[in-house]
Formats: structure tokens, C-alpha cells, sequence
């Protein structure tokens, strides 16, 4: 049972303090980290550098770092999460070998946008009898993760792909660019391969001490809707409500992201290149869909 830790990242001092945090909670797994910055920085010891491809998208620098790490499962750590659970990510690797039911199985954090992936010392839940029962460390969660720091084993890679790299709309373009959405994808495919997501509780990364990188940018403002759009078009509903797009009026497109509609439409040409890239991947590691 062997992990890597992908890394992608846009901020040398984010990058450094996260390694530091991996290395104090003692884990000493292969480092991947894809980088967006310039490739003149100084090496750092021990890790494995790939160099990002610009402009950044944060699902094909992962899908880089994924391919780099060989046959090992992976990590996918966002540079602003910092672990603070000694050898927390050997936790999870055990969960995933204990419980393969799980497709991915994410850290709790101090701050996320996804509720059950709060920590907290307790989780009660209603016993449907007017009670409440502690609900385990390890718990199901059925709808998304934040891909903050998940682990997910080889084999589900081989059995459901690499992340979809449609989301990444207007990158690099001017005006606002796409955010999101792109774990919302990946985890609708898990489910839909029949397996489930979860959330140890027992690790925990903090996820509010470093500023995230993939939305600072002011020349280039973060907009979820365009990536929610892209969701849409692929799946038929809204991430956020898993109801078709009537039913979600928040997802409709903001009046300034009209002028951007051609990056929609350029970005749909991907669909087809991003099929026969992940076919031609599966052939290669000689796995069948």
C-alpha cells in the first residue's frame, strides 16, 4: 500500500509551509508536486518536481501529478492545507484498504464549503426515534467532497479516470474564469460506479492559516457559475441541488459572463479531445473501462 502526495500548486511559500506540516506529522511518502511558478526555483530535498502546464487549471495539473505518480494511489493536497494529525495520511491510506467500498475518502478540516467535512470532536445524528447516536470517525458522506485533501486508491483512478479538464473555463483569458466543480465531477463518476465517499474525521487538515492561490487572483476573479454550467451541460443537473437547472436559477450565468460564451463553446471542443485522451491513457495501462 503505497501513496503519493500530489501537490499542485501556484505559490512557493504555500508549498513550502505545506511540506513542512507533511514532514512534522511524520509522513514520509513519494512528493509530487506540480508547480506553476517559474522553473527556476531552487530544488527542494526529497521532492519530485512536475512542472504545471499555463495557464493554470487545477484538473490537469492534478491529472499531471496523478500520472507522475506512477502505479501508487494518491493524495490530491491542496498547497493551502496544512496537516496537523500525525501520520494522518497513513490513516487514510489504511481506511481505503480497510474499506473498499469507498471510492475516496477525505481529511476533515477546520473550514470547507462541504458541512460533513467539518471536524469536530462528535458528530450526533438523529436515531430516527427521536434520539441521536455518535456517528462513527469514519463516515459516508452522499453527495461531494471538496477535494482538499482526499485520498483515492489506484485501482478507482484505473476504474473511473483521471479528472475531467473541461473545467477550466476562460483560463488565462481575461475577465473571470471558471472555479469548481471539477471534484463535484469526480465524485458523481464515483457514485456512479456504484461506490461510496467519505470522510475521516480522525484527520484533520487546517485550511484557513494560508490564503488559496487558485482563486487569488484579482485580474482574473474565480467564478463558480461557468464551471457549474459546464456541470450542467454534462450531467443534466446542478452540482449543488442534483435538480435540473430550472429548479437552480443561482447557477444561471451572471449578465457579465455573456462576452465569454465563446470560451463556453471553445471549451465544449474539449469534450470529444478529453474522451480520446482518457481512452488512449486506459489502453496504454491496459485497463478496461
Amino acid at each position: 500500500m503505497t501513496y503519493s502526495v500530489v501537490i499542485p500548486t501556484r505559490n512557493e511559500r504555500n508549498l513550502r509551509m505545506c511540506l513542512c506540516y507533511l514532514r512534522t506529522a511524520g509522513e514520509t511518502c513519494r512528493e509530487v508536486v506540480v508547480d506553476d511558478t517559474d522553473s527556476g526555483l531552487p530544488p527542494i530535498a526529497g521532492v519530485e518536481r512536475v512542472y504545471g502546464v499555463k495557464p493554470f487549471v487545477f484538473s490537469r495539473n492534478v491529472n499531471l501529478g496523478i500520472q507522475a505518480a506512477g502505479d501508487d494511489d494518491v493524495v490530491i493536497l491542496n498547497d493551502d492545507a496544512l496537516l496537523e494529525t500525525p501520520r494522518g495520511l497513513a490513516r487514510l491510506a489504511r481506511d481505503a484498504a480497510k474499506h473498499p467500498e469507498y471510492g475516496v475518502i477525505a481529511a476533515s478540516c477546520d473550514s470547507c464549503g462541504t458541512p460533513s467535512q467539518v471536524h469536530c470532536d462528535a458528530r450526533y445524528v438523529p436515531d430516527g426515534a427521536g434520539g441521536y447516536h455518535v456517528e462513527p470517525m469514519l463516515h459516508d458522506e452522499s453527495t461531494m467532497l471538496a477535494f482538499i485533501c482526499v485520498y483515492i486508491p489506484r485501482w478507482v483512478i484505473d476504474k473511473i479516470g483521471l479528472l475531467d479538464e473541461r473545467f477550466g473555463v476562460n483560463a488565462g483569458g481575461p475577465g473571470p474564469r471558471g472555479y469548481g466543480c471539477d471534484d463535484d465531477d469526480y465524485c458523481w463518476r464515483v457514485r456512479g460506479a456504484g461506490l461510496k465517499l467519505a470522510v475521516e474525521n480522525d484527520v484533520v487538515v487546517n485550511h484557513t492559516r494560508l490564503k488559496s492561490t487558485f482563486r487569488a487572483d484579482p485580474e482574473h476573479p474565480a467564478d463558480v457559475r461557468l464551471h457549474e454550467k459546464v456541470f450542467e451541460d454534462k450531467w443534466g443537473v446542478s452540482p449543488r441541488t442534483g435538480e435540473p437547472s430550472w429548479w437552480a436559477p443561482h447557477v444561471q450565468p451572471k449578465p457579465y459572463a455573456k462576452p465569454y460564451a465563446k470560451s463556453l463553446e471553445e471549451n465544449a471542443a474539449l469534450h470529444k479531445r478529453w474522451e480520446d485522451d482518457l481512452e488512449a491513457w486506459r489502453n496504454a495501462r491496459e485497463v478496461t473501462p
